[in-house]
């Protein structure tokens, strides 16, 4: 993991592949947090969750629940422990157990991500309305979607979403800079030409005529959906 101390990083345990695809997209693409997956919940994994020594830590527990347990449990004995949210499949009992265990949030998954991302904010005492989280009319199951369906990157699914977000319209490669990278964009860097050109590629393999990018020359990039139903697998 290339993690910058200053980055805020997050930890999923879980067992779950469809989990992992919907969480990696809201941490690493949309929040741009470091964002690890460990997928079992043995002695070895909860190890290796400790050692990364998170800011957050989710919890997905499997059917032996005292593994999940044991886990919390041992997260929350740390001398500065993470916030730890457990996300539960329907009706269950486990609640009440993980919050004796030190969880500081119980969510019923599936959720939006819109709204797993401000308990979050709130469980470390931040304000959401000043981060990403703040957008109220965030679309990010149909983002997360997409960039799954068409194999995108973390690199091509920050593009993507910004192209989405403007949709039918031209986005600049300033805008692109500053909404990916927080700062202007450099005369001469092709950056983003290369990452519109695969996600061109990659959209039309798995969307076909449903949605397209288009390079307006000299100005910009501009995505088009046409209003089709992106969820139809035709």
């Amino acid at each position: 993991m290339n993690q910058d101390q200053n980055r805020f990083s997050s930890v999923l345990v879980t067992t779950d592949p469809a989990l992992k695809t919907a969480l990696s997209y809201l941490f690493s693409v949309i929040l741009k947090y470091d964002f690890e997956v460990i997928e079992e919940f043995t002695k070895d994994g909860q190890d290796a969750a400790l050692a990364l020594n998170p800011q957050a830590l989710f919890v997905f527990p499997p059917k032996v629940k005292e593994e999940a347990v044991a886990l919390i449990e041992r997260v929350k004995q740390k001398a500065n422990p993470p916030v730890v949210i457990v996300l539960q499949n329907g009706v269950s009992e486990f609640g009440a157990q993980a919050f004796l265990a030190g969880a500081d949030d119980v969510v019923d998954w599936p959720c939006s991500l819109h709204e797993l991302a401000l308990r979050l904010f709130v469980r470390l005492g931040q304000s959401p309305n000043t981060s990403s989280a703040s957008v109220q009319d965030a679309n990010w199951e149909t983002e997360a979607y997409i960039a799954a369906r068409a194999g995108l990157t973390t690199a091509e699914a920050q593009v993507m979403r910004v192209l989405f977000s403007h949709d039918g319209q031209i986005v600049t490669r300033d805008d692109l800079s500053y909404a990916v990278d927080a700062r202007p964009w450099r005369y001469g860097d092709r950056k983003f030409d290369v990452h519109v050109a695969k996600i061109r590629k990659k959209l039309l393999d798995s969307f076909g005529s449903q949605m397209s990018v288009s390079t307006v020359r000299s100005s910009g990039y501009c995505l088009s959906t046409n209003g089709a139903d992106l969820f139809s697998e035709s």
